[in-house]
Formats: C-alpha cells, sequence, structure tokens
C-alpha cells in the first residue's frame, strides 16, 4: 500500500497528515493526545477521594532508638503505615544493618508490627519508639545468621545476574559516574565532566557493539570478611545441649587462616572448644569470646574482620537503595559474564533445606499457605475509605506477588522432573501435578478437550486467553465474582500453568462442580440465577449480550457469557468462574468468515473488501483484543452522540419555525406522514447533516422549553437512533455483542438478532482493519512511530489493540520503499522472532537435561549463521555429536565403566531445516513469505546480535557475556543457563489509575501545578501499594521529571527521572527501550543542569543501547548521536562533535532524502561544528544547502529561512577575514572567536527543541505531547477517535474511504 492512499485514508479518518505534525499548532497537538475528559461527577469524587486521602494519611515525626544503642533518629512516617516500616528504618541504617533480633517498643509496651502507625494510643508526633533486643530462637538466629552472610559476601550482583531473591540488574551509577543529586544537596553547579571519562568509545561509531559493554566496569568491592563461614558437621545440638540453650553450631575460617567453632544461643554467640577434627566440645572457650550478635563475637576473634567489616558498611551505606530492593516479579537477563563459583555451605543449606516447618519452599507437596483463600479474602477486605482501598491493594498485590514467585519455581521444578505427577501412569502431556497449593498442568490438549477446536493449538490458545480473561474480570472487581489465581510459565519448551485450588474441588468430580456453563463443549449446558445476577454488571462494562443457547438435549438456557465458560461454587460459598478464553469478540478474519453485505435484505451483493486481514489459524479461539473493543464501543457511542446532535439541532429549527408560523399564519404546517419518514430517513444518514442556523429570536418567536426539548429528545430515541450504531436499547447507548455468535453452538434467538450479533462483531473486525491499523501502517509508514526493536512493537500494537497475527499484513504494506523504512525490518524481526520461538519449543521439548546446553548452542548456530556445527570460545572445535552418543563404552582414568550418554536427539537438525519450520511458522500464522537465500536460509533482517537477543529473550535462554562476531558463533560453554517466561495478572490500585487519568486530562487543558499535584498523591498511594519498583512508579517518576523540568526545576526533574531509570532498568530490563529513553531523558536534565561530563556518559549509554538491540541504523540514532554532538560542542571538543553530527546527517539523508527539513537542520548544526573550527568555506557549503532547502520548503520571508540566511553571511564575512590574513599575513589575529557564531546558552536551547522539550511551557499539552513522541510512548487506543468531528460519514454512520 502506497504512502499516498494511506495518506488520504488517514485524511478521511480526521487524523493529521505528516506534513501537519512537523510543526504542529497548539490546538493539533492538543487533539493528538486528548483523551475524553471523564464526567463531572467522576472527577469531584476523585477530587473528594483525593482530598479525604490527605487528609486521612497525615505524617509525623517519631525519634527512633537504634538497637543495642542510645542514638536515636527522626523518621517520618505516615499514620497509615505499618508499623513494621520502622524496623525497615532501622535495618536500612549501616551501623544497625545486622541487627535482626529486637522488638519496637512504645511506653513499655511491645508494638504490633502489623498494625497501623493510627491505631496505637498515644503515639502521636514526636513520641520515641526504642528498638529493645530480644532473646534469640532457632528462627531468629538463623535469620540472623543470613542477614549476616549477605552483607559480608557481595553476592547481591551476582544473585542479580541470575534472578534470584527478585534481584535485577542496575548500572545508571556506574554509567553516570558520580552522583549529580549529591552535587545538587551540596549546591555544587559547575560541570565535573573533566573528573570523569567523557571520550565517546570507539565503537559508537562501528556497525556492531560489543556485548561485552553491556555490563559497564564495576568499582572495586569491599574486602572479604572471612574465607568461610557455615554450619558445622557437629549440627543438630544433642538433647542434652538443647536443654542449656544451644541451637547450632557454626564453623568460621577467618582471614588470618584460623578455623573457629561458634555456639549459638538465645542469649547470642561464643567462640567454644570444639577443634577442627577434634574433640566436641560446645562449652565457652577460654578466655570467653561472647557477643549479642554474630558479628560482635567475629570482631572479637578475627582484627582483619573488624578492619574489613568497617569498609563494607561505608560501602553499603552508599549504594542506593533501589538497586538492592526485591522487584515485585523475577526479572532475568539473557546474559551474564562468568563469575567464579565460590564454595559457601550456607548457600547450599539455603537451596536445599528449609529454614522452618512452615517455609515455602519445604520438601513436602503441600504447605501451609492456602493460596485461594488468602488471593480470595484479599479481594474482599473492605474499601469504604481510602486507608481501607490502599490496604486491600496491597494485600491484594503482595499475595500475587508471593504467589506468582512460587508458582515459578514450581513450574520449573515441574519441568526438570523434581515433582511426581498426580497421574504418573498417563502420556506426559496428560499429567498433572500439585505442589506447594498450587495445581500445575502442561499446555497440552490432555483429555481431548479441544479436539474439535484444534487439538493442542487450541489448548495452548486458551491458556493465553483464559489469562486475559482473568486480567479483564479482576479489572472489573465485580463484587461476588471470583477467577483463579493464574500463572503461565514457558520454559525448555514446555508451558506451564500454575492455578490456585477452589476449596473442595480435589473432592467431587468436575460434572458434579459446574452450575454454569458447558463442560462438554455445549452436549449439556447449565445456567444459574446466582451467576446471572453477578454477572449483570460485569456484562454491561465488557459488552456482553445475554443470549439464549440450546444445547444437545435441546434444551434452551439464557447466558452472559460464552457457554465454554464455566462456574464452580465452591466449598467456601464463593462464586468462581474459570475457562474466560471466550471473553472477548470473535475475531471473523482469523476464524475465515466471510464478509456479508448487511445493507441489502438479501445479504448479498457487492461486499466492501477489508484493507488489512490476517490468515486463518489453525484453532477456532481467535478472539479481538479488549483494549479494541473499547476503542469500538467509544468511537460508536460518539457517532451516536453527534448523530443525537445533529436530529436536535435540526428538530429544535423545524419546531422553532412550526411555531413562527402559528403566530403568524393562525394555523400550524403539519408534515404528512410520508414527508416525516422522509425527513427522519434523512436524519438518519448520519451525523454528516448540516446543522441549520438557529433562526434569531423574534417578537412573533415562542422560547424553547424545557418540555420541547423532552419531546424532541423521546422522538430520536424511538426512531431507534442507538440501535443503528450497535446498542440494544433505544433509552440509552448500550453496545454489547454475543460472544457465542461464531461458535457453532445453537440458539433460538430471532433472525433479527442474529443478523445484528453478526454485523456487530463484522463492524468490530472491519473498525480493527480500516480504521485502528490504518493509522498505525501510516505512522510506521511516515516513522512518525519509531519502536526501537520487537517487543515494543509488540506493546504499541497490543495498546492499539491489534493483535499480532495481523503483523504480515502490516508488514506487507511497509514493503514499498523498505530500505529506507527500519520499521520494516522490525517487523520482519519480530516475525523471525516468534516463528524461530516456536521453532525452538518443538527441538527442545524433548532434549534430555545433560544435553540442552549443545542443542541450545546447535540450535543458535543454525538460526544466526546458518552454521551447523559449534566452535568453543577458544578456537578450537568441540568435540563431535559422535563422541557422546557412540556405542563404545567411556572409561575414566581409574579404568571403570562410565554411564553411557544417551546419543544427540537433536544431531541430524541442521541449519536448513530450521530455517524452513520458521519460514513455515511465518507463512501459516502471518501469511507472510520470507526472503531466503539460494540455500535456503533466511536473509536475516537485523544482525547476528540483535537477532540472537529477541530470540534467547523470546525463549529464556541466558548466554555468556563476551563479545562475539557479527555472525556470532556459539558453543556449549557459552549457554549459561535457561530462564522461565511467565505471564500472570498485575493487580493495580484502582485509585490512582483515576487519579492518573484525572492528571493527564488536567495537563492536555494546560492545569501544570494541578496535574503535578494530582501525580504526587498518586504515586504516594502506588508507593504504599507497590513499594519502589513499579512499571506504574516508573511511569509517574517520569511524567513528574517532565513536569519539573517545564517548571525550572531541573533538580526535581534529575531526582525523579532518575528513580525512574532505576526503576526501568530492575523492572523492564537494562536493555529495555523505556530504559534506553529514561538514560536520554536523564542526560538532558543534567546537562541543563552543565553536568555535560555526566549528560555525555549517560547519552554513550542510550546509543549503545540501541545500537545493540537494532543497530547503527534507527532513526533514533539520529537524534542521540546530535544530542551528543551538541554537547560535546558545548565542552569544545569539536572533532568528536563533528563525527556525530555528520552520522545524524548521513542518516537523515538515508530515511528522508537530501532535499528535507531534517537534512537541513543537520546541514546547519554540521555547519557550526566547522565554524567552531574556524572551517569556514567547509560550514559554508553545508549552510547553502541548508538555505537551498529552507527556500524551497518554506519561502525566502520565512522567519527560518532568515536565520539561515543571516548564518551564512555570516560565515562568509568570518571565512573573507581569515582569507585576508592569510594572504596579507597581517601581524593581527583574525577575530575566531566563534562564541557568536553560536553561543553555548543556544546549545540546550536546540536539545530540547531537538528532543521535543520546549524550554518554556508556553503551552503544557504540546510540551507533554512532545516529549512523550521523542520517547516512543505509545498513546491509549482511544487515539483512533481523537478527532471524530472531521470524519466524514456515509448514510449508515460509517467512515468512508
Amino acid at each position: 500500500m502506497s504512502t499516498e492512499v494511506l495518506e488520504d485514508r488517514v485524511v478521511d479518518l480526521g487524523y493529521p497528515t505528516k506534513e501537519d505534525t512537523s510543526d504542529p499548532p497548539d490546538e493539533k497537538v492538543q487533539d493528538l493526545v486528548s483523551v475524553p475528559a471523564p464526567p463531572p461527577a467522576e472527577v469531584a469524587a476523585v477530587e473528594e477521594e483525593k482530598g479525604a486521602a490527605i487528609e486521612a494519611n497525615k505524617f509525623i515525626t517519631l525519634n527512633l532508638v537504634l538497637p543495642q544503642s542510645t542514638e536515636s533518629i527522626k523518621v517520618t512516617i505516615g499514620t497509615h503505615d505499618h508499623i513494621h516500616e520502622l524496623r525497615q528504618m532501622a535495618s536500612e541504617r549501616p551501623d544497625s544493618s545486622y541487627k535482626t533480633c529486637f522488638t519496637l517498643n512504645h511506653r513499655g509496651k511491645v508494638l504490633d508490627e502489623f498494625a497501623t502507625v493510627n491505631t496505637v494510643p498515644g503515639l502521636d508526633d514526636g513520641e520515641t519508639v526504642k528498638c529493645v533486643a530480644e532473646q534469640y530462637s532457632l528462627r531468629e538466629a538463623r535469620l540472623h545468621l543470613k542477614r549476616v552472610r549477605s552483607i559480608i559476601q557481595h553476592d547481591v550482583q551476582i544473585n542479580a545476574q541470575n534472578g534470584v531473591d527478585n534481584l535485577s540488574l542496575t548500572f545508571a551509577s556506574v554509567v553516570a559516574g558520580r552522583d549529580v543529586e549529591e552535587d545538587i544537596t551540596k549546591g555544587v553547579k559547575e560541570d565535573h565532566g573533566g573528573n570523569l571519562d567523557t571520550n565517546p568509545p570507539e565503537y559508537l561509531f562501528g556497525n556492531s557493539a560489543p556485548l561485552s559493554a553491556l555490563y559497564p566496569e564495576q568499582p572495586t568491592p569491599p574486602p572479604e570478611c572471612v574465607q568461610s563461614i557455615g554450619y558445622s558437621g557437629w549440627n543438630p545440638p544433642p538433647g542434652n545441649r538443647k536443654m542449656l540453650g544451644d541451637l547450632f553450631y557454626l564453623q568460621v575460617k577467618t582471614l588470618e587462616g584460623n578455623t573457629v567453632h561458634l555456639t549459638a544461643t538465645p542469649s547470642g554467640f561464643y567462640v567454644n572448644k570444639t577443634t577442627e577434627g577434634g574433640k566436641f566440645d560446645p562449652t565457652p572457650a577460654e578466655p570467653p569470646c561472647k557477643g549479642y550478635t554474630l558479628v560482635d563475637t567475629l570482631k572479637q576473634v578475627s582484627n582483619l574482620f573488624n578492619k574489613n567489616f568497617v569498609i563494607v558498611q561505608k560501602q553499603c551505606g552508599k549504594r542506593n537503595p533501589y538497586e538492592v530492593i526485591p522487584t515485585p516479579y523475577p526479572t532475568f537477563t539473557w546474559c551474564k559474564p562468568v563469575t567464579e563459583h565460590t564454595f559457601d555451605t550456607l548457600r547450599a543449606e539455603e537451596a536445599y533445606v528449609p529454614t522452618s516447618t512452615s517455609d515455602e519452599m519445604s520438601l513436602g507437596m503441600m504447605s501451609s499457605r492456602d493460596w485461594n483463600e488468602e488471593l480470595q479474602s484479599a479481594r474482599e477486605l473492605p474499601q469504604t475509605n481510602p486507608h481501607e482501598k490502599i490496604v486491600r491493594d496491597r494485600t491484594i498485590f503482595r499475595v500475587t506477588c508471593d504467589f506468582v514467585a512460587m508458582a515459578i519455581k514450581g513450574a520449573q521444578a515441574v519441568v526438570d522432573g523434581n515433582i511426581p505427577p498426580l497421574n504418573g501412569a498417563d502420556d506426559r502431556k496428560s499429567r498433572m501435578y500439585l505442589w506447594n497449593n498450587i495445581f500445575f498442568s502442561l499446555g497440552f490438549d490432555m483429555k481431548d478437550h479441544y479436539v474439535d477446536y484444534g487439538g493442542d493449538a487450541a489448548a495452548y490458545a486458551a491458556i493465553a486467553g483464559d489469562l486475559r480473561g482473568i486480567r479483564l474480570y479482576q479489572t472489573l472487581d465485580s463484587e461476588g465474582l471470583h477467577t483463579l489465581g493464574t500463572v503461565i510459565v514457558d520454559y525448555r519448551g514446555y508451558r506451564v500453568v500454575g492455578q490456585s485450588i477452589i476449596s473442595g474441588i480435589l473432592s467431587r468430580d468436575q460434572e458434579q462442580s459446574i452450575i454454569y456453563g458447558s463442560i462438554d463443549n455445549g452436549k449439556t449446558v447449565n445456567s444459574n440465577e446466582k451467576f446471572r445476577t453477578v454477572l449483570t454488571e460485569s456484562s454491561k462494562r465488557l459488552h456482553l449480550r445475554e443470549h439464549s443457547v440450546v444445547s444437545g438435549t435441546s434444551e434452551e438456557h439464557s447466558l452472559i457469557t460464552s457457554y465454554d465458560c464455566k462456574g464452580i461454587v465452591g466449598n467456601d460459598g464463593r462464586h468462581y468462574l474459570i475457562d474466560l478464553f471466550r471473553s472477548f469478540a470473535p475475531d471473523i478474519f482469523a476464524l475465515g468468515v466471510p464478509l456479508k453485505n448487511f445493507d441489502s435484505t438479501e445479504e448479498e451483493g457487492e461486499v466492501k473488501a477489508a484493507l488489512f486481514t490476517c490468515p486463518t489459524t489453525r484453532h477456532k479461539l481467535a478472539t479481538l483484543r479488549a483494549e479494541l473493543t473499547e476503542a469500538f464501543a467509544f468511537y460508536r457511542y460518539i457517532l451516536f452522540t453527534q448523530n443525537m446532535s445533529a436530529k436536535f439541532i435540526k428538530a429544535k429549527g423545524e419546531r422553532e419555525g412550526k411555531k413562527e408560523d402559528v403566530k403568524e399564519g393562525g394555523q400550524l404546517e403539519i408534515q404528512s406522514k410520508e414527508q416525516k419518514e422522509e425527513s427522519e430517513s434523512d436524519n438518519d444518514s448520519g451525523c454528516s447533516v448540516e446543522s441549520p442556523a438557529t433562526p434569531p429570536a423574534t417578537e412573533t418567536t415562542t422560547p424553547f422549553t424545557e418540555t420541547d426539548a423532552k419531546e424532541i429528545l423521546k422522538e430520536i430515541k424511538s426512531s431507534g437512533t442507538a440501535k443503528h450504531f450497535g446498542s440494544v436499547t433505544n433509552d440509552e447507548f448500550d453496545l454489547r455483542y454475543n460472544p457465542d455468535i461464531y461458535t457453532g453452538i445453537g440458539s433460538r434467538d430471532t433472525p433479527e438478532e442474529a443478523r445484528r450479533d453478526q454485523q456487530i462483531v463484522q463492524d468490530m473486525a472491519m473498525f480493527l482493519s480500516d480504521t485502528v491499523i490504518v493509522k498505525l501502517v501510516y505512522d510506521l509508514k511516515t516513522m512518525t512511530q519509531r519502536p526501537l526493536d520487537a517487543i515494543q512493537l509488540r506493546d504499541i500494537m497490543h495498546d492499539r489493540g491489534i493483535n499480532m497475527r495481523y503483523l504480515g499484513s502490516i508488514t506487507k504494506a511497509l514493503e514499498e520503499n523498505s530500505e529506507k523504512n527500519h520499521n520494516y525490518a522490525i517487523c520482519l524481526s519480530a516475525m523471525v522472532t516468534r516463528g524461530a520461538k516456536q521453532a525452538f519449543k518443538q527441538y527442545i521439548i524433548d532434549i534430555p537435561g545433560q544435553q540442552i546446553a549443545g542443542a541450545t548452542a546447535h540450535f543458535l548456530n543454525c538460526l544466526v549463521n546458518g552454521q551447523d556445527r559449534q566452535k568453543s570460545t577458544s578456537g578450537e572445535n568441540s568435540p563431535p555429536a559422535a563422541t557422546t552418543g557412540g556405542r563404545k563404552k567411556n572409561r575414566n582414568k581409574k579404568g571403570k565403566v562410565a554411564v553411557r550418554e544417551p546419543g544427540n536427539a537433536w544431531s541430524g537438525t541442521n541449519a536448513r531445516s530450521i530455517h524452513n519450520t520458521i519460514c513455515e511458522v511465518v507463512k501459516s500464522k502471518y501469511d507472510f513469505s520470507l526472503e531466503t537465500s539460494e540455500d535456503g536460509l533466511i536473509k536475516m533482517p537485523l544482525g547476528g546480535l540483535q537477532m540472537t537477543r529477541l530470540v534467547c529473550k523470546a525463549v529464556g535462554i541466558q548466554l555468556m557475556l563476551r563479545d562475539y562476531t557479527e555472525n556470532p558463533r556459539f558453543a556449549e560453554s557459552d549457554v549459561m543457563n535457561m530462564f522461565p517466561i511467565s505471564k500472570h495478572s498485575d493487580p493495580r490500585a484502582n485509585n490512582t489509575t483515576k487519579l492518573k487519568d484525572l492528571a493527564e486530562d488536567r495537563l492536555n487543558n494546560g492545569y501544570l501545578a494541578e496535574s503535578h499535584d494530582l501525580i504526587t498523591e498518586a504515586l504516594n498511594t502506588m508507593l504504599q501499594v507497590y513499594g519502589p519498583l513499579h512499571t506504574d512508579i516508573e511511569s509517574s517518576h517520569k511524567h513528574l521529571a517532565h513536569i519539573s523540568y517545564l517548571f525550572g526545576r531541573i533538580g526535581q526533574a534529575i531526582s525523579h527521572q532518575k528513580q525512574a531509570l532505576l526503576a526501568s532498568e530492575r523492572v523492564n530490563g537494562i536493555d529495555h527501550h523505556e530504559t534506553i529513553y529514561g538514560y536520554v531523558y536523564l542526560a538532558l536534565f543534567s546537562h541543563n543542569l552543565a553536568q555535560t561530563g555526566v549528560a555525555l556518559r549517560l547519552m554513550y549509554r542510550a546509543k549503545y543501547l540501541l545500537q545493540l538491540v537494532f543497530g547503527p541504523d534507527h532513526l533514533e540514532q539520529a537524534a542521540f548521536d546530535i544530542n551528543i554532538g551538541l554537547m560535546l560542542m558545548g565542552k569544545g571538543d569539536s572533532k568528536n562533535s563533528l563525527r556525530f553530527l555528520e552520522s545524524a546527517l548521513k542518516l537523515h539523508k538515508k530515511f528522508h532524502g537530501t532535499s528535507s527539513v531534517q537534512v537541513a537542520m543537520c546541514n546547519t548544526l554540521v555547519a557550526r561544528a566547522l565554524a567552531r573550527n574556524a572551517d569556514f568555506r567547509e560550514a559554508m557549503k553545508y549552510q547553502k544547502h541548508a538555505y537551498e532547502v529552507y527556500c524551497e520548503k518554506y519561502g525566502e520571508e520565512d522567519k527560518r529561512t532568515k536565520e539561515c540566511s543571516t548564518f551564512l553571511q555570516t560565515l562568509t564575512g568570518k571565512a573573507v577575514e581569515l582569507q585576508k590574513w592569510l594572504q596579507n599575513k597581517e601581524k593581527m589575529v583574525p577575530n575566531m572567536i566563534v562564541s557568536e557564531v553560536m553561543p553555548d546558552s543556544s546549545i540546550s536551547e536546540i536539545l530540547t527543541t531537538v528532543n521535543g522539550i520546549p524550554a518554556t511551557p508556553t503551552k503544557i499539552s504540546a510540551a507533554i505531547s512532545a516529549a512523550d513522541k521523542i520517547a516512543a510512548v505509545q498513546k491509549p487506543v482511544e487515539e483512533v477517535t481523537t478527532k471524530i468531528d472531521d470524519i466524514k460519514l456515509n448514510g449508515d454512520g460509517e467512515a468512508l474511504d
């Protein structure tokens, strides 16, 4: 599809074209980002809720006395915070971080740490809370040992690389080189770039980026405190020693080389008389060496421990808390460096032995936590006031996080074979598992439930659809309706589903449990009045129509959901909905349903073809996304209101005209029935009817009364206007669809109802094809939307309500001039990655555990470089595959027969077979033919390292961090691990969502201060619910950073942006697109504060990450190059500045052509850089080209053209002045100072302009729109209906082509 055709379609839909958005007036920017304002009542409710929350949650200052100390510190805590927060504050202090066994006392009474501050009598502002040391129990002593070990072992970075304990990586502080916030606090404003290495790495100018640079060089780690520490072999204490208080025994080897044995007791730790290899004697040694904490005891034992522990404490105190706080969900990295595996008995003990009998990782199949009861009880908590809502949301979120973590561990154990199945005699694909009160099953059609829908393909799709349905119903949060906790885990080729267990479900047959829906594909159907009642509210918000279904026994039932959705009443009396995969509208394109002509009564004739479609899926469960349904409903609602307005205005004018006739002629002219029907038919033609001007009021005109208005509205409603736009009633607009319309189940709905159901679903699909996808394709083709990689492209499509199966048709539309559009390569990489994901699952699923590394390396070699054999990193060939699978018995050095390894199941797989599989998958799923070479290998759209990254992140492969070649070759040793990829529900704080929506509305209307207050209040609430690390926290900090920058509060902007960047690295990943833009924003804000050195290092990191995820030929690289070039220019490094600016110029020429405005701007910047080098003649060439482009685009009288001409004249004068000096050899050196050519102050202005952030907030909505545009942040899917006023309609209210 050509750009011209797309542009015409976009103009018809009312969207601004590329030319319109290049320099948009404020009104268009406002329309582009505007979302419908919430109703006044809802705004008032949110405002009232916000005020109540602010008034209720006050902050007080307390004096906190640290454990084992008389020192007190002042802490600030909210009255609705838990007492446990005080313990956390004490633990964050370096001098008390290792003190764990204490209680919090107030006025001599022990405080309940799970209570809130406002529930403690007398705990007011200025009160004192003491940390009182208590005696150790076995559990407390082991927790204390674990805490001490975590401080002295320095394994935070290693655990982050492996995703242990929900730790993840962050390099923002290391990349920056210094703490800008600390400089702001100290009032330091001068640039410290001279103290940092700001020379650009040479690889930034190449075509490939070294993978090793992904992990910046870390500062020197703190010194070791002990050689080893662990449990002694004398554990557990004998009975007589237990009676004396012994808890356990430790064995410590100090840095001096001494081995000491310690005894843990309720009163502390002491060195005993046990010797290495000697007699067991747990009595205190002579002289006594005892301390309350383990650290106090070790300080007496080892002088080196005492010295080094002080250094460790200082370094821990400097660490940003964001770097060590666990994330809500695990975040894994696709590559990591090789680290030395040290001897650590404590680590081994923690991995295999439970810390207590109630620990979740107990070796038994069941634990003490009833996940379903916890999840449902949390949702049943009261929410009558803001405080209760926060407590409820926090409880739901934390229980969900614990459940997800446990389900992921269980799923890995299932695949690894560490959990025995409940039905071990059945086939592997049909086995079920029970572990820690979580039920696990595999993503296959276990008992032929989906045989009529597509078998295993349908089962795989049903699992994902069920999770989307659970997310949807949990978002609605309907009272009395419950869903199961569900986690989907993809690991080693298997899809494992972990679900909470309904109370009593395991003790009865499934057929007896189902009281709503069907369990046998419609042969028998059940309905239930209670389920109908609880689903009534949800059905309106989900746009589901109550419909009739006829079972195989000819019984008619009335259902709201699809008949596949099942209702169960548990022993706890709760009503549960399961199997929610048909909670969305069916996708007729994916189901292969032909389009019908609903304008004709015979449903025959020419049918308008859809612009974008998708191939028919292998299963019959394809549905549209919930975002698309909401956008379509909103779109139809706008058309309905416009049509109503047009009819009302016309009817009002006609009625006023009739009354005037009565006054003047003495009689009322009444229309005939035929004339009235013709008039109504004209009015039904849509909202394109021109509204007649209201006649001016005269003495003879009767005023238009409220009674007249009600009569007109009643007439309009009775004419069927609402139903014409898809509503099921005429009283109000209520769009609904039948989820069972194309399921094949019998129905006794009337033909009119069936016709209407088919039409509304078809209209929904056509809206997706001819409106939503058209706008996306236009944005991608004109590069208004510039995703950085396939992951961001997926997020963009999903946010707009587009299923990924439409990716093939979208890619075909970008084929024209694809070499000038990197979005085409990103679309191709997305399809290849998804094809490789499916090929890898088929390939790896039957590989034995001991061959996974070799098989994975073989697959990557075949995929990326078309090679069928591995090579080791040292260049030596790996042993041939036949050696491990041969029939000869392998003998070890002692001559004993070793166990024979099984043959390599993957040795017969070659590059061509893998590439053929990918091509077949892409053709089947996306109807797209990948381009291949003569030998049948796919021509990869991106570089080898970029494709490797996408595939590793898609299937969960973790590689060794080393510098691979452009076409990497992988060895078995390069595969470090495989990590699980999980999908689950993510509970949100509902009140904060309303606050954020209201803040965005205020921001779009120019109320900057009010928007800042609303976002701040939302952020404070989210911190109480989520903690400091969450995607919503990251977006809120970014939002506040932009507003603070527009306010001129650069320090606050840097603080918020730094927290946003840290949160993005920890939650999203170190190479995520949000992380890349986080570095860019932090660099811009730092540069505005004259921290050029820090800003350059941050920009280098952003450019490197983009080079790693895509390559050098991305349009955003040009913006990054301009940023770096201007910063270097201001720093005085004109040579490197020129290199980056010329790189930006090259990219703009490639993507926009030599006569574009972007190229003219780059020519001007290059000319300024050359002028700073006093190369005026060369600068004149670039500036002359810019002047010619401006003249052609804007004319000689335009402001931009005049500025360009003035600068060209300045360059000419400087060149002449320099030439005269060279010819005459005058003693007086000419004035070559170029600050007047480009003052340093203008560099910041150009930077903010290039990145879309104006220096002054003249129009706040335009500022935020531009800021979000440079970050490629996807607008909500309602964007497709923003400029409805300009949409042209036909007689049926549909958008014209």
